[in-house]
């Protein structure tokens, strides 16, 4: 099955993947996290090692979003790719919006009195990636019953 480089579910993926992944480091390599000088060296560790694995999962939804480049796909396999990518792409958020269950953490320092949208970022783009899902399933279905 040709699949068209670029579709609105796919855009909508593609969207929530860029604003996770870097507004990441828009967020975070900054006086508030990285250069924090209340923050301990192995919480930077932490901090840094949080960027990278949203641009790593970034990366693995949008390969998912968008393969095999132009080549030939079943059916079946399309509509597991773009599955794999609205999942894989809610990872980082999810986890941001279950972070707040752990002892002691808050969604932002005392110090900062602006901003602290967390949830609803973290949830904008968990329903991003499932709406696009949705999208893509939805433009795949029709496709197959044509």
């Amino acid at each position: 099955m040709s699949q068209p480089t670029f579709t609105l579910g796919r855009g909508v993926l593609t969207i929530g993947n860029l604003l996770y992944a870097v507004g990441a480091f828009l967020a975070d390599f900054n006086e508030t996290h990285v250069y924090n000088p209340k923050w301990p060296p192995h919480a930077r560790f932490h901090n840094g090692q949080t960027m990278t694995l949203g641009i790593l999962l970034s990366t693995t939804s949008l390969y998912f979003a968008y393969r095999p480049f132009g080549a030939q796909l079943s059916a079946a396999a399309a509509k597991d790719s773009i599955f794999y990518s609205a999942m894989i792409g809610s990872f980082y958020c999810f986890a941001g919006l279950t972070a707040i269950l752990y002892p002691g953490t808050d969604w932002k320092d005392p110090d900062i009195t602006v901003g602290g949208a967390q949830p609803f970022l973290f949830s904008g783009v968990v329903a991003s990636m499932w709406i696009g899902y949705a999208l893509e399933l939805n433009r795949l279905s029709k496709l197959k019953a044509v």
